[in-house]
Protein backbone atom coordinates (compact mmCIF):
# COMPACT_ATOMS: atom_id res chain seq x y z
CA UNK A 1 0.00 0.00 0.00
CA UNK A 2 1.56 3.44 -1.18
CA UNK A 3 2.21 6.29 1.83
CA UNK A 4 -0.37 8.62 0.20
CA UNK A 5 -2.70 6.18 0.67
CA UNK A 6 -1.83 5.41 4.04
CA UNK A 7 -1.99 8.78 4.88
CA UNK A 8 -5.50 9.17 3.65
CA UNK A 9 -6.89 6.06 5.53
CA UNK A 10 -5.76 7.85 9.20
CA UNK A 11 -6.43 11.55 8.11
CA UNK A 12 -10.10 9.60 7.47
CA UNK A 13 -9.97 7.61 10.39
CA UNK A 14 -9.05 10.48 12.58
CA UNK A 15 -11.99 12.60 11.20
CA UNK A 16 -14.81 9.59 11.34
CA UNK A 17 -13.45 9.60 15.07
CA UNK A 18 -13.70 13.04 15.18
CA UNK A 19 -17.73 13.63 13.78
CA UNK A 20 -18.24 10.22 16.09
CA UNK A 21 -16.90 12.43 19.53
CA UNK A 22 -18.76 15.96 17.87
CA UNK A 23 -22.24 14.20 16.99
CA UNK A 24 -22.31 12.17 20.49
CA UNK A 25 -21.03 15.03 22.68
CA UNK A 26 -22.20 18.10 20.94
CA UNK A 27 -19.15 20.34 21.07
CA UNK A 28 -19.01 21.20 24.45
CA UNK A 29 -21.26 23.58 26.22
CA UNK A 30 -23.22 26.35 23.48
CA UNK A 31 -26.10 28.49 24.07
CA UNK A 32 -28.55 26.60 21.82
CA UNK A 33 -32.08 28.29 22.54
CA UNK A 34 -33.32 31.37 23.48
CA UNK A 35 -32.42 31.86 27.12
CA UNK A 36 -29.61 29.78 26.85
CA UNK A 37 -31.33 26.84 28.26
CA UNK A 38 -34.08 24.93 28.79
CA UNK A 39 -34.78 26.62 32.34
CA UNK A 40 -34.46 29.78 30.99
CA UNK A 41 -31.81 31.28 33.13
CA UNK A 42 -29.78 33.33 30.38
CA UNK A 43 -26.23 31.85 32.50
CA UNK A 44 -23.37 30.88 31.20
CA UNK A 45 -21.65 29.15 33.81
CA UNK A 46 -17.95 29.74 33.36
CA UNK A 47 -15.87 30.89 30.50
CA UNK A 48 -11.85 30.77 29.71
CA UNK A 49 -11.57 34.94 29.66
CA UNK A 50 -15.04 36.89 30.80
CA UNK A 51 -14.58 37.64 34.48
CA UNK A 52 -15.00 40.66 36.46
CA UNK A 53 -11.56 40.85 36.80
CA UNK A 54 -10.48 40.82 33.09
CA UNK A 55 -13.30 43.09 32.10
CA UNK A 56 -11.42 45.78 34.47
CA UNK A 57 -8.45 45.51 31.67
CA UNK A 58 -8.03 46.08 28.09
CA UNK A 59 -9.10 43.25 25.68
CA UNK A 60 -12.58 42.90 25.28
CA UNK A 61 -13.89 44.68 22.57
CA UNK A 62 -16.12 44.62 19.39
CA UNK A 63 -14.44 42.41 16.76
CA UNK A 64 -16.82 42.08 13.66
CA UNK A 65 -20.59 42.70 12.08
CA UNK A 66 -22.14 41.14 9.39
CA UNK A 67 -25.38 42.38 7.61
CA UNK A 68 -27.98 39.64 7.17
CA UNK A 69 -29.92 39.35 3.38
CA UNK A 70 -33.37 39.44 5.75
CA UNK A 71 -36.10 41.66 5.74
CA UNK A 72 -37.46 42.95 9.56
CA UNK A 73 -41.20 42.50 10.08
CA UNK A 74 -42.97 45.28 12.48
CA UNK A 75 -40.17 45.88 14.94
CA UNK A 76 -38.91 42.34 14.85
CA UNK A 77 -35.65 41.13 12.55
CA UNK A 78 -32.94 38.17 13.61
CA UNK A 79 -33.70 36.55 16.46
CA UNK A 80 -31.05 35.99 19.61
CA UNK A 81 -27.83 33.57 18.19
CA UNK A 82 -27.73 29.47 18.87
CA UNK A 83 -24.36 28.46 18.50
CA UNK A 84 -22.21 25.30 17.88
CA UNK A 85 -18.56 25.77 18.63
CA UNK A 86 -16.01 23.53 17.84
CA UNK A 87 -18.11 21.82 14.88
CA UNK A 88 -16.37 18.87 12.76
CA UNK A 89 -17.27 18.53 9.60
CA UNK A 90 -16.45 17.90 5.84
CA UNK A 91 -15.14 21.70 6.16
CA UNK A 92 -12.91 21.10 9.18
CA UNK A 93 -13.22 22.63 12.57
CA UNK A 94 -16.01 25.38 12.56
CA UNK A 95 -17.62 27.35 15.43
CA UNK A 96 -20.99 28.60 14.26
CA UNK A 97 -23.99 31.13 15.21
CA UNK A 98 -27.32 30.65 13.97
CA UNK A 99 -29.96 33.33 13.51
CA UNK A 100 -33.89 33.11 12.53
CA UNK A 101 -34.72 36.02 9.98
CA UNK A 102 -38.25 37.12 10.16
CA UNK A 103 -38.57 36.81 6.59
CA UNK A 104 -38.33 33.02 6.76
CA UNK A 105 -34.27 32.91 6.14
CA UNK A 106 -32.09 31.04 8.72
CA UNK A 107 -28.23 32.06 8.85
CA UNK A 108 -25.05 30.14 9.84
CA UNK A 109 -22.18 32.79 10.21
CA UNK A 110 -18.87 31.28 11.02
CA UNK A 111 -17.94 32.89 14.47
CA UNK A 112 -14.27 32.94 14.10
CA UNK A 113 -13.76 34.48 10.99
CA UNK A 114 -16.72 36.62 10.97
CA UNK A 115 -18.34 35.74 7.65
CA UNK A 116 -21.28 34.35 6.30
CA UNK A 117 -21.35 30.30 6.19
CA UNK A 118 -24.85 29.97 4.79
CA UNK A 119 -28.04 31.12 4.26
CA UNK A 120 -31.22 29.41 3.59
CA UNK A 121 -34.48 31.54 2.91
CA UNK A 122 -37.46 29.51 2.99
CA UNK A 123 -40.27 29.82 0.07
CA UNK A 124 -43.43 30.58 1.90
CA UNK A 125 -46.74 31.61 -0.29
CA UNK A 126 -49.45 33.45 0.99
CA UNK A 127 -47.86 34.76 3.89
CA UNK A 128 -49.91 37.50 5.95
CA UNK A 129 -49.19 41.03 6.37
CA UNK A 130 -47.73 41.91 9.70
CA UNK A 131 -49.09 44.15 12.60
CA UNK A 132 -47.77 44.87 15.82
CA UNK A 133 -49.53 42.38 17.36
CA UNK A 134 -48.88 39.38 14.80
CA UNK A 135 -45.68 40.31 12.78
CA UNK A 136 -45.91 37.49 10.79
CA UNK A 137 -42.80 36.30 9.13
CA UNK A 138 -41.11 33.73 11.07
CA UNK A 139 -41.05 34.72 14.78
CA UNK A 140 -39.54 31.59 16.89
CA UNK A 141 -36.34 31.94 15.51
CA UNK A 142 -34.33 28.79 15.40
CA UNK A 143 -32.42 26.15 18.20
CA UNK A 144 -30.66 23.38 18.90
CA UNK A 145 -31.48 20.43 20.22
CA UNK A 146 -31.05 21.32 24.13
CA UNK A 147 -30.42 19.35 26.42
CA UNK A 148 -32.74 19.31 30.00
CA UNK A 149 -29.74 19.57 32.36
CA UNK A 150 -29.54 22.47 34.78
CA UNK A 151 -26.15 22.71 34.04
CA UNK A 152 -25.57 22.73 29.98
CA UNK A 153 -23.43 26.41 29.45
CA UNK A 154 -20.37 24.72 31.39
CA UNK A 155 -18.89 24.36 34.99
CA UNK A 156 -15.18 24.82 35.50
CA UNK A 157 -13.43 21.55 35.51
CA UNK A 158 -10.31 21.02 36.80
CA UNK A 159 -7.29 20.91 34.27
CA UNK A 160 -6.95 17.33 32.31
CA UNK A 161 -4.09 15.38 33.38
CA UNK A 162 -1.46 13.92 30.70
CA UNK A 163 -2.36 10.98 28.38
CA UNK A 164 -0.17 8.59 26.91
CA UNK A 165 -1.30 7.91 22.60
CA UNK A 166 -1.34 3.75 22.92
CA UNK A 167 -2.33 2.00 20.06
CA UNK A 168 -4.11 -1.55 19.87
CA UNK A 169 -5.55 -3.72 17.55
CA UNK A 170 -9.71 -4.31 17.22
CA UNK A 171 -11.43 -7.70 17.33
CA UNK A 172 -11.87 -9.18 13.84
CA UNK A 173 -14.51 -7.43 12.16
CA UNK A 174 -15.18 -4.84 14.90
CA UNK A 175 -13.50 -1.82 13.70
CA UNK A 176 -10.97 0.04 15.32
CA UNK A 177 -10.73 0.31 19.20
CA UNK A 178 -11.17 3.73 19.26
CA UNK A 179 -14.59 3.60 17.32
CA UNK A 180 -15.81 0.70 19.74
CA UNK A 181 -14.42 3.20 22.99
CA UNK A 182 -16.40 6.19 21.43
CA UNK A 183 -19.54 4.37 20.86
CA UNK A 184 -19.68 2.75 24.32
CA UNK A 185 -18.92 6.19 25.52
CA UNK A 186 -21.87 7.83 23.83
CA UNK A 187 -24.66 5.07 25.60
CA UNK A 188 -23.62 1.63 25.95
CA UNK A 189 -25.35 -0.68 26.57
CA UNK A 190 -29.01 -0.22 28.85
CA UNK A 191 -28.70 3.41 27.82
CA UNK A 192 -31.98 4.97 25.47
CA UNK A 193 -31.73 4.80 22.11
CA UNK A 194 -30.39 8.49 21.25
CA UNK A 195 -31.92 10.38 18.29
CA UNK A 196 -31.52 9.54 14.38
CA UNK A 197 -28.34 11.05 13.41
CA UNK A 198 -30.69 13.57 11.50
CA UNK A 199 -32.64 15.10 14.44
CA UNK A 200 -28.89 14.46 16.40
CA UNK A 201 -26.03 17.41 17.36
CA UNK A 202 -26.32 18.41 13.60
CA UNK A 203 -29.67 19.36 13.59
CA UNK A 204 -31.01 23.00 13.46
CA UNK A 205 -34.79 23.60 13.86
CA UNK A 206 -36.89 26.56 12.29
CA UNK A 207 -40.65 27.28 12.46
CA UNK A 208 -41.61 29.13 9.36
CA UNK A 209 -44.52 31.32 8.99
CA UNK A 210 -46.90 28.46 7.01
CA UNK A 211 -46.34 26.47 10.79
CA UNK A 212 -43.81 23.83 9.26
CA UNK A 213 -40.79 22.83 10.97
CA UNK A 214 -37.41 22.28 9.18
CA UNK A 215 -34.49 20.32 10.22
CA UNK A 216 -31.57 21.83 8.51
CA UNK A 217 -28.09 20.69 8.57
CA UNK A 218 -26.30 22.84 10.36
CA UNK A 219 -22.93 22.27 8.06
CA UNK A 220 -24.87 23.53 5.16
CA UNK A 221 -28.60 24.28 5.48
CA UNK A 222 -29.58 21.64 3.56
CA UNK A 223 -33.09 19.85 4.90
CA UNK A 224 -32.10 16.49 6.21
CA UNK A 225 -36.04 15.17 5.83
CA UNK A 226 -39.31 16.51 4.42
CA UNK A 227 -40.72 19.64 6.43
CA UNK A 228 -43.20 18.81 9.37
CA UNK A 229 -46.44 20.24 9.81
CA UNK A 230 -46.46 21.79 13.58
CA UNK A 231 -49.08 24.35 13.49
CA UNK A 232 -51.54 26.37 11.09
CA UNK A 233 -50.08 29.05 9.39
CA UNK A 234 -49.17 32.92 9.90
CA UNK A 235 -49.27 32.07 14.48
CA UNK A 236 -47.21 34.29 16.41
CA UNK A 237 -44.66 31.55 18.11
CA UNK A 238 -41.76 31.80 20.06
CA UNK A 239 -40.06 29.64 22.28
CA UNK A 240 -38.42 26.84 20.15
CA UNK A 241 -37.32 23.92 21.64
CA UNK A 242 -36.29 20.52 20.79
CA UNK A 243 -35.40 18.17 24.02
CA UNK A 244 -34.57 14.32 23.59
CA UNK A 245 -37.49 14.03 21.58
CA UNK A 246 -40.21 16.51 21.77
CA UNK A 247 -40.50 19.70 20.45
CA UNK A 248 -41.81 22.73 22.18
CA UNK A 249 -43.35 26.38 20.70
CA UNK A 250 -46.39 28.47 22.32
CA UNK A 251 -48.37 30.78 20.46
CA UNK A 252 -50.02 34.32 21.39
CA UNK A 253 -52.18 37.02 20.32
CA UNK A 254 -54.60 34.54 18.62
CA UNK A 255 -52.23 35.61 15.28
CA UNK A 256 -53.73 33.65 12.76
CA UNK A 257 -56.87 32.57 14.51
CA UNK A 258 -54.27 29.92 15.99
CA UNK A 259 -55.75 29.74 19.60
CA UNK A 260 -53.04 30.81 22.16
CA UNK A 261 -51.20 28.01 23.65
CA UNK A 262 -48.37 25.32 24.18
CA UNK A 263 -47.70 22.40 21.41
CA UNK A 264 -45.56 19.59 21.47
CA UNK A 265 -44.59 17.17 18.56
CA UNK A 266 -42.84 13.66 19.36
CA UNK A 267 -40.55 13.92 15.95
CA UNK A 268 -38.19 11.07 16.52
CA UNK A 269 -41.19 8.37 16.68
CA UNK A 270 -43.15 7.34 13.76
CA UNK A 271 -46.24 8.58 15.36
CA UNK A 272 -45.98 12.97 14.34
CA UNK A 273 -49.56 13.82 16.70
CA UNK A 274 -49.57 17.08 17.71
CA UNK A 275 -50.62 17.58 21.08
CA UNK A 276 -51.49 21.18 22.61
CA UNK A 277 -52.90 23.04 25.93
CA UNK A 278 -55.12 26.17 25.04
CA UNK A 279 -54.98 28.91 27.76
CA UNK A 280 -58.74 29.53 26.11
CA UNK A 281 -57.81 33.54 27.35
CA UNK A 282 -55.00 35.03 27.14
CA UNK A 283 -50.91 34.93 25.64
CA UNK A 284 -48.86 32.34 26.46
CA UNK A 285 -45.99 34.71 27.48
CA UNK A 286 -43.02 31.64 27.56
CA UNK A 287 -41.99 28.28 28.90
CA UNK A 288 -39.17 26.97 30.54
CA UNK A 289 -38.59 23.71 31.66
CA UNK A 290 -37.74 21.16 34.76
CA UNK A 291 -34.88 19.18 34.47
CA UNK A 292 -37.57 16.05 34.49
CA UNK A 293 -39.31 17.47 31.10
CA UNK A 294 -42.22 19.10 32.88
CA UNK A 295 -43.44 22.07 31.32
CA UNK A 296 -43.81 25.63 32.78
CA UNK A 297 -46.08 28.36 30.97
CA UNK A 298 -46.66 31.71 32.23
CA UNK A 299 -49.86 33.77 30.45
CA UNK A 300 -50.94 36.86 29.94
CA UNK A 301 -54.44 38.94 30.17
CA UNK A 302 -57.15 37.51 28.28
CA UNK A 303 -60.95 36.59 29.07
CA UNK A 304 -61.60 34.93 32.19
CA UNK A 305 -63.96 31.89 32.60
CA UNK A 306 -64.18 28.32 34.47
CA UNK A 307 -61.64 26.69 31.39
CA UNK A 308 -59.47 29.91 31.10
CA UNK A 309 -56.24 30.34 32.57
CA UNK A 310 -55.24 33.91 31.89
CA UNK A 311 -52.74 36.34 34.37
CA UNK A 312 -51.28 32.69 35.39
CA UNK A 313 -48.42 30.38 35.70
CA UNK A 314 -49.26 26.34 34.61
CA UNK A 315 -47.09 23.02 35.25
CA UNK A 316 -48.11 21.18 31.90
CA UNK A 317 -47.24 17.24 31.86
CA UNK A 318 -44.52 16.49 29.55
CA UNK A 319 -45.62 15.55 26.14
CA UNK A 320 -49.17 15.31 26.50
CA UNK A 321 -49.84 18.85 27.71
CA UNK A 322 -52.24 18.13 30.30
CA UNK A 323 -52.81 20.73 32.91
CA UNK A 324 -51.21 19.75 36.87
CA UNK A 325 -51.35 23.02 38.75
CA UNK A 326 -51.67 26.33 38.66
CA UNK A 327 -51.01 29.74 40.32
CA UNK A 328 -52.93 32.91 39.47
CA UNK A 329 -51.46 36.50 40.09
CA UNK A 330 -55.12 38.03 40.97
CA UNK A 331 -56.06 39.34 37.68
CA UNK A 332 -52.57 40.39 36.66
CA UNK A 333 -50.83 39.72 33.53
CA UNK A 334 -47.37 37.76 33.70
CA UNK A 335 -44.98 39.56 31.46
CA UNK A 336 -42.37 37.45 31.67
CA UNK A 337 -41.71 33.42 30.57
CA UNK A 338 -41.18 30.91 33.99
CA UNK A 339 -36.98 30.71 34.57
CA UNK A 340 -36.30 27.76 36.66
CA UNK A 341 -33.71 27.23 39.01
CA UNK A 342 -32.74 25.07 42.58
CA UNK A 343 -32.24 26.11 45.83
CA UNK A 344 -31.68 24.22 48.67
CA UNK A 345 -32.67 21.31 47.55
CA UNK A 346 -36.18 22.63 45.68
CA UNK A 347 -36.71 23.82 41.99
CA UNK A 348 -38.11 27.50 42.02
CA UNK A 349 -40.11 29.21 39.63
CA UNK A 350 -39.71 32.87 38.43
CA UNK A 351 -41.96 35.01 36.92
CA UNK A 352 -42.81 38.81 36.70
CA UNK A 353 -46.06 40.64 36.63
CA UNK A 354 -47.08 43.59 34.58
CA UNK A 355 -47.70 45.25 38.44
CA UNK A 356 -43.92 44.65 38.55
CA UNK A 357 -44.36 42.51 40.95
CA UNK A 358 -41.60 38.66 40.93
CA UNK A 359 -43.04 35.91 41.96
CA UNK A 360 -41.31 32.76 43.58
CA UNK A 361 -43.28 29.27 43.21
CA UNK A 362 -42.42 26.14 44.69
CA UNK A 363 -42.29 23.74 41.76
CA UNK A 364 -43.87 21.04 43.93
CA UNK A 365 -46.74 23.40 44.37
CA UNK A 366 -47.24 26.33 42.31
CA UNK A 367 -49.99 28.26 44.32
CA UNK A 368 -50.46 25.66 47.73
CA UNK A 369 -53.92 24.98 47.89
CA UNK A 370 -55.92 27.80 46.64
CA UNK A 371 -53.67 28.44 43.67
CA UNK A 372 -53.02 31.82 45.09
CA UNK A 373 -50.39 31.67 47.42
CA UNK A 374 -47.06 31.86 46.17
CA UNK A 375 -43.50 31.08 48.06
CA UNK A 376 -42.57 34.55 47.74
CA UNK A 377 -43.35 38.16 45.87
CA UNK A 378 -41.36 41.30 45.92
CA UNK A 379 -42.61 45.20 46.11
CA UNK A 380 -43.63 45.95 42.62
CA UNK A 381 -40.12 47.31 41.29
CA UNK A 382 -41.61 48.79 38.29
CA UNK A 383 -42.54 47.88 34.47
CA UNK A 384 -40.73 44.72 33.95
CA UNK A 385 -41.66 42.70 30.07
CA UNK A 386 -39.14 44.40 28.06
CA UNK A 387 -37.12 41.18 28.19
CA UNK A 388 -36.94 38.02 30.72
CA UNK A 389 -35.98 37.49 33.82
CA UNK A 390 -32.31 36.06 33.98
CA UNK A 391 -30.62 34.20 37.44
CA UNK A 392 -27.69 33.11 38.30
CA UNK A 393 -25.72 31.56 41.40
CA UNK A 394 -22.35 32.94 42.68
CA UNK A 395 -20.64 31.48 46.03
CA UNK A 396 -23.78 30.51 47.33
CA UNK A 397 -26.05 33.46 46.75
CA UNK A 398 -28.55 33.09 44.20
CA UNK A 399 -29.63 35.93 42.08
CA UNK A 400 -32.04 37.66 39.73
CA UNK A 401 -32.29 39.72 37.95
CA UNK A 402 -35.26 42.25 35.76
CA UNK A 403 -34.78 44.21 33.20
CA UNK A 404 -37.33 47.30 34.44
CA UNK A 405 -38.58 49.69 31.20
CA UNK A 406 -39.38 52.87 32.86
CA UNK A 407 -38.72 54.85 36.35
CA UNK A 408 -37.87 52.66 39.30
CA UNK A 409 -41.06 52.60 42.03
CA UNK A 410 -39.77 53.85 44.80
CA UNK A 411 -41.06 51.86 47.58
CA UNK A 412 -38.78 49.14 46.53
CA UNK A 413 -35.38 49.57 48.25
CA UNK A 414 -32.34 48.66 46.52
CA UNK A 415 -28.37 48.94 48.42
CA UNK A 416 -26.72 50.33 45.28
CA UNK A 417 -28.33 52.14 42.92
CA UNK A 418 -25.40 53.21 39.69
CA UNK A 419 -27.15 56.68 39.02
CA UNK A 420 -31.00 57.73 38.37
CA UNK A 421 -33.29 55.66 36.73
CA UNK A 422 -35.54 57.78 34.16
CA UNK A 423 -35.63 55.31 31.19
CA UNK A 424 -34.80 51.94 32.53
CA UNK A 425 -32.32 49.80 34.45
CA UNK A 426 -31.66 46.17 35.28
CA UNK A 427 -32.17 45.06 39.04
CA UNK A 428 -31.34 43.09 41.04
CA UNK A 429 -32.43 40.76 43.75
CA UNK A 430 -31.11 38.34 45.96
CA UNK A 431 -33.21 34.88 47.04
CA UNK A 432 -32.51 34.59 51.18
CA UNK A 433 -34.29 32.52 53.74
CA UNK A 434 -36.39 35.08 55.83
CA UNK A 435 -38.33 33.00 58.50
CA UNK A 436 -37.46 29.58 57.51
CA UNK A 437 -38.80 30.61 53.65
CA UNK A 438 -37.31 31.93 50.54
CA UNK A 439 -37.42 36.01 50.04
CA UNK A 440 -36.50 38.82 47.43
CA UNK A 441 -34.02 41.12 48.83
CA UNK A 442 -33.54 44.14 46.42
CA UNK A 443 -30.10 44.64 45.91
CA UNK A 444 -28.56 46.85 42.94
CA UNK A 445 -29.72 48.34 40.35
CA UNK A 446 -27.62 49.30 37.28
CA UNK A 447 -27.34 52.77 35.01
CA UNK A 448 -30.24 54.14 33.24
CA UNK A 449 -31.24 51.87 29.85
CA UNK A 450 -33.54 52.67 27.53
CA UNK A 451 -35.67 49.97 26.92
CA UNK A 452 -33.42 47.27 28.26
CA UNK A 453 -33.81 43.68 27.15
CA UNK A 454 -33.37 40.51 29.00
CA UNK A 455 -29.51 40.77 30.74
CA UNK A 456 -27.00 37.72 30.09
CA UNK A 457 -24.75 36.32 33.19
CA UNK A 458 -21.62 34.65 32.15
CA UNK A 459 -19.01 33.94 34.27
CA UNK A 460 -20.07 36.66 37.31
CA UNK A 461 -20.51 39.19 34.21
CA UNK A 462 -23.51 40.86 33.86
CA UNK A 463 -24.48 41.84 30.00
CA UNK A 464 -26.86 43.92 29.94
CA UNK A 465 -28.60 45.75 26.40
CA UNK A 466 -30.36 49.17 26.23
CA UNK A 467 -32.10 48.57 23.20
CA UNK A 468 -32.24 52.13 21.99
CA UNK A 469 -35.06 53.47 19.88
CA UNK A 470 -35.24 54.85 16.52
CA UNK A 471 -33.26 58.20 17.78
CA UNK A 472 -30.76 56.34 20.10
CA UNK A 473 -29.31 53.02 18.95
CA UNK A 474 -28.35 50.14 21.13
CA UNK A 475 -25.49 50.02 23.34
CA UNK A 476 -24.18 46.83 25.48
CA UNK A 477 -22.70 47.03 28.83
CA UNK A 478 -20.62 44.98 31.04
CA UNK A 479 -21.28 44.86 34.67
CA UNK A 480 -20.22 43.73 38.01
CA UNK A 481 -22.62 41.20 39.12
CA UNK A 482 -22.16 41.77 42.48
CA UNK A 483 -22.57 45.33 42.29
CA UNK A 484 -24.23 46.66 39.09
CA UNK A 485 -21.42 48.98 38.50
CA UNK A 486 -20.20 49.67 35.10
CA UNK A 487 -17.12 47.67 33.77
CA UNK A 488 -17.01 48.04 29.88
CA UNK A 489 -19.55 49.51 27.05
CA UNK A 490 -20.00 49.46 23.73
CA UNK A 491 -20.75 52.95 23.18
CA UNK A 492 -21.67 54.21 19.73
CA UNK A 493 -20.52 50.85 17.40
CA UNK A 494 -24.36 50.15 16.81
CA UNK A 495 -26.15 52.27 14.68
CA UNK A 496 -29.56 50.71 15.22
CA UNK A 497 -32.03 49.77 18.09
CA UNK A 498 -32.66 46.12 18.92
CA UNK A 499 -35.51 44.03 20.87
CA UNK A 500 -33.60 40.88 21.04
CA UNK A 501 -30.91 40.09 24.63
CA UNK A 502 -27.89 39.17 23.81
CA UNK A 503 -26.27 35.63 23.99
CA UNK A 504 -23.09 34.08 23.19
CA UNK A 505 -20.17 31.63 24.97
CA UNK A 506 -16.66 31.07 24.60
CA UNK A 507 -15.78 34.56 24.94
CA UNK A 508 -17.96 36.03 22.28
CA UNK A 509 -21.24 37.84 22.65
CA UNK A 510 -23.66 38.24 19.88
CA UNK A 511 -26.30 41.24 19.63
CA UNK A 512 -28.85 41.32 16.60
CA UNK A 513 -30.45 44.72 15.97
CA UNK A 514 -33.47 45.85 13.82
CA UNK A 515 -31.33 46.58 10.45
CA UNK A 516 -30.33 42.85 10.47
CA UNK A 517 -26.96 43.62 11.30
CA UNK A 518 -25.35 40.81 13.83
CA UNK A 519 -22.41 42.73 15.81
CA UNK A 520 -20.20 40.45 18.43
CA UNK A 521 -17.93 41.19 20.92
CA UNK A 522 -15.65 40.02 22.98
CA UNK A 523 -11.57 38.68 23.15
CA UNK A 524 -9.43 38.42 20.21
CA UNK A 525 -8.72 34.41 19.07
CA UNK A 526 -5.72 33.74 20.77
CA UNK A 527 -3.00 33.86 17.68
Amino acid sequence: MSKLNIRIIAATGALTLAGIASAQFGGGPAWNVAGGDAQKTSWVRADPQISVANLQKPGFKFLWKVKINNEAKQGYALSQAVEFPRYIGYRGFRSYAFFGGASNTAVALDSDLGRVEWSHHYDVPNQAAGTAACPGGMTAGVSRPTPLTDNPLGTAQAARGATIAKGAVGAPHQGAVQVAAALAASGGPGRAARPPAAIGSNALFALTSDGLLHLALISNGEESQAPLRFLPPNANASGLIFDESEVYVSTSNNCGNVPNGVWSMDIVGNDKTVNSWKTNGGSVTGTAFATDGTVYASTGDGDYGPASYSDSVVTLERKTLKLKDFFSSAKSPFTTSPTVFSYKGKYLIAAANKEGHIYLLDSASLGGADHRTPLAESTAVGNIGGGDLATWEAAGARWILAPVAGALNSATKFAGVNGAVTNGAVAAFKVVDQNGKPSLQPAWVSRDLTFPQTPTIVNGVIFAVSGGDAQHPAVLYALDGATGKDLWNSGTTMTSYTRTGVSGGSSQLYLTTLDSTVYTFGFELVK
